[in-house]
């Protein structure tokens, strides 16, 4: 039977906080020791102990002085169920029920995390008698609960819990190759200088040239706590190690719990675990990245990398084709910074953003004297000289500015509001979220520009087709945006990254963005973010069309499924042609006009 999922909420000290109960025992007091620590005057040191497994929730009152009340009566033990209200002293808490992806971390932030609820003295507090031990199977229960979320094992999170729960200095996870050469793959807390201690040294070294073995050794230092190690190993295989430093309780019984641990960490981090948001880049030869940017694993992006290689170089003119919100702006940025002209100026303008009737002096600046008061000033062509000039939502520029930015890019020359003719030396990179050939068959854009301008033509996917780099780029949003927040956020629950990874995001990066820096300032300082705290439209958003097919699988309406395969089709082969209605027919195989009924009988817009 699976285990179900709870968490505490309720206010504590007037601040509102969320405490996720793993399973196993969870100790709730006044002082730091405690699991959940409520630094409240009037809740015992020791107040009480919940017990979370395959049967419920349960509590029991740990002799505190103020009681444990549930649902206003007091009581000394008492079985939980979702909703139930729990007063410990002043403080009142409700219990609810969490599914058991949204328990679990997908994406580790901030492993160390917490609440940043400190523990009171003793002297501030009421007092208890008994002492609570540790639960090994509890503890095991909540190591493998963080080595088993996706898409890495949480090891900064289990080895923190071992520290908390052990009450130890520090714990690490080491691994050491056939040679002997040492690597942490993570820690938590103090350790002292392995180096220097050479009993430690040759218990290391036993393992890795025994066969196949599994060794607990606890070795001590000079006036220094204990050791205890769980060493992995094996002939010419290298050697795994958690090592746990510091006394902690119940520490000479011990070793089957590290004989336990070791396998599970063995069987869940075979390999160094690298954390998404400080990961290396991707390679890309030939291209230069700005700092910061977040290059995602997804195959739409290192198609849309390769084709940018072959045309980062020389001037040849580039129109950048996609939806808004894709980063065209960006991907314009990584074509100057990796062609020769990177020492140059990158200058960008949008034409949809600047009137009509000061779009021609923005561009090619005006002369001196023009008119009384009116200073001279250079446009953004003479600004660009010697770099690139980026004209971005290009198709909104009227048509008469057409003409003139036309003869600029024949002539290489502009010609000022009032001012005499001047060479200009730019490389130009334009974009557009339209139809160009459309606005040329409605003489709306000049055909002749068109073939100016585009060069060479890229598109770039919007985020709904690739999905596969949603996880790092949330995890870098939320790493961002947490710094501004001045908050740590331990990461992101496995329900709350699937609903942000299926949601097809119509605004792209930058509706993401958004809501990155939205969750941010919303969740707890401390605490993960969870489905409960995104939009509501990202949980109830429509099924896509594939999706909807799926559902209705065991449907034998044949038209109603040949509609459902057609209508997706040809949203994919729009998607594939950058909103080229004549490319998209060509993809499908049929005539533009065909496409064009089509498209009205589905009731397909772009």
């Amino acid at each position: 039977m699976a285990t179900p999922h709870y968490r505490l909420r309720g206010d504590v000290g007037g601040i509102p906080r969320r405490f996720p109960i793993a399973p196993g025992e969870i100790r709730i007091g006044s002082i730091g020791e405690n699991n959940i620590v409520l630094p409240v005057r009037g809740v015992s040191r020791r107040h009480a102990r919940l017990s979370c497994g395959p049967e419920g929730l349960s509590i029991e009152d740990l002799d505190s002085k103020n009681g444990v009340h549930v649902n206003g009566a007091r009581i000394h033990h008492a079985v939980l169920a979702p909703g139930a209200e729990l007063r410990l002293g002043p403080v009142t808490l409700t219990v609810e029920e969490v599914a058991e992806d949204d328990s679990r971390i997908a994406i580790v932030v901030n492993p160390d995390a917490t609440p940043g609820l400190e523990g009171l003295p003793a002297w501030q507090t009421t007092a208890v008698t008994g002492v609570v031990g540790v639960s090994w199977l509890g503890l095991i229960d909540g190591v493998l609960e963080r080595l088993c979320v996706l898409p890495e094992a949480d090891l900064p999170g289990a080895l923190q819990l071992l520290v908390n729960q052990l009450q130890s200095r520090g714990a690490a996870l080491i691994e050491w190759g056939p040679e002997g050469e040492g690597l942490v793959l993570a820690a938590r807390g103090e350790m002292p200088d392995l180096t220097r201690h050479e009993r430690f040294e040759e218990v290391v070294s036993d393992a890795g040239s025994a066969a196949r073995t599994q060794v607990v050794s606890a070795v001590s230092l000079e006036g220094d706590p204990f050791l205890t190690c769980g060493l992995l190993g094996g002939r010419g295989l290298g050697t795994l190690g958690l090592v746990l430093w510091g006394d902690f309780p119940e520490r000479a019984s011990s070793e089957a719990l590290m004989r336990t641990l070791i396998r599970l960490f063995a069987r869940f981090s075979p390999q160094p675990v690298r954390v998404v948001h400080d990961a290396p880049a991707v390679p890309t030869p030939g291209l230069e990245l700005p700092d910061g940017y977040v290059q995602g694993p997804s195959p739409a992006m290192a198609a849309l990398f390769a084709e940018m290689r072959s045309l980062a170089r020389g001037d040849l003119p580039i129109l950048i084709l996609g939806e808004t919100g894709v980063g065209k702006e960006l991907i314009a940025t990584i074509l100057h910074r990796s062609s020769d002209r990177r020492g140059g100026p990158f200058i960008a303008v949008n034409c949809a953003a600047i009137p009509s009737e000061l779009l021609e002096a923005e561009m090619f600046g005006i002369g001196k004297g023009v008119a009384t008061g009116v200073a001279g000033r250079p446009g953004k062509f003479r600004q660009a000289s010697g770099g690139t000039l980026f004209l971005d939502e290009i198709g909104d520029m009227p048509l008469d500015l057409q003409a003139k930015l036309l003869r600029a890019l024949q002539e290489r020359e502009i010609q000022p509001v009032g001012g005499a003719p001047e060479p200009v030396d730019i490389r130009v990179l334009a974009a557009t979220n339209g139809d160009l050939q459309r606005r040329i068959e409605e003489g709306r854009f000049r055909a002749d520009l068109y073939y100016r301008v585009a060069g060479g033509a890229i598109r770039v996917p919007p985020l709904r087709e690739r999905s596969a780099d949603i996880p790092s780029l949330v995890d870098a949003f939320i790493g961002a945006f947490a710094r501004q927040a001045g908050k740590a956020i331990r990461g992101v629950t496995v329900r709350a990254l699937r609903a942000l990874t299926v949601y097809p995001w119509p605004g792209n990066v930058r509706e993401l963005e958004h809501e990155m820096r939205r969750l941010a300032y919303l969740c707890p300082d401390g605490e993960a973010i969870d489905s409960t705290m995104l939009s509501p439209h990202l949980l109830t958003a429509p099924k896509d069309q594939e999706s909807l097919a799926e559902d209705d699988a065991t449907s034998l309406n044949l038209e109603a499924r040949l509609q459902r395969v057609e209508d997706r089709l040809i949203r994919q082969a729009l998607t594939r042609a950058g909103g080229v209605h004549a490319r998209a027919a060509k993809l499908l195989g049929i005539s533009r006009n065909g496409l064009a009924l089509k498209m009205r009988r589905l009731g397909i817009h772009d």
